[in-house]
């Protein structure tokens, strides 16, 4: 049997791309299309005062901060993290973070399965008015729901 390398072994800047309007872009190092659904893995590179809305999703999601620091909620738990943090977000938890300064995370998703919500918002985010029901649409689909606003310094 002949091994893909080119789904195994990524470069620092290898990866398909996602560029979020709202100030983020997501670099792909594994999706569940290439792990046969077990996870996805993004460096996700943000600029200052950027972050979801408070949310919860059905994945468990690994965070680990590169470089940068952030505000998070965690639950109930408002927090500052910097580089070297790791974050475990269980299924279901509420959570949000807000870039205090421009950064880069090391973002995991168990399952795989979440790629498509962020290439799915891309033509939302470029549209001249946000479709707050095709938005509402596209994170049922995924199994994501807003719970709150995002976070604020």
């Amino acid at each position: 049997m002949t091994t893909n390398m080119a789904s195994l072994v990524l470069s620092a800047n290898e990866g398909e791309t996602t560029f979020e309007a709202s100030g983020e872009y997501w670099i792909w190092k594994a999706t569940g299309e290439t792990t046969n659904g077990l996870f996805d893995q993004a460096v996700t590179i943000t600029l200052p005062q950027v972050g979801p809305p408070e949310h919860t999703h059905q994945q468990e999601e690994l965070l680990y901060i590169l470089e940068g620091t952030y505000r998070v909620k965690l639950g109930e738990q408002v927090f500052t993290a910097s580089a070297g943090t790791s974050l475990r977000i269980p299924g279901g938890v509420s959570h949000a973070w807000r870039g205090l300064t421009a950064g880069k995370m090391l973002v995991t998703f168990l399952p795989g399965g979440l790629r498509g919500f962020f290439e799915g918002l891309h033509p939302l985010y470029l549209a001249p008015q946000l479709d707050m029901q095709a938005l509402t649409a596209l994170a049922a689909k995924y199994g994501l729901v807003v719970t709150g606003p995002p976070l604020t310094e």
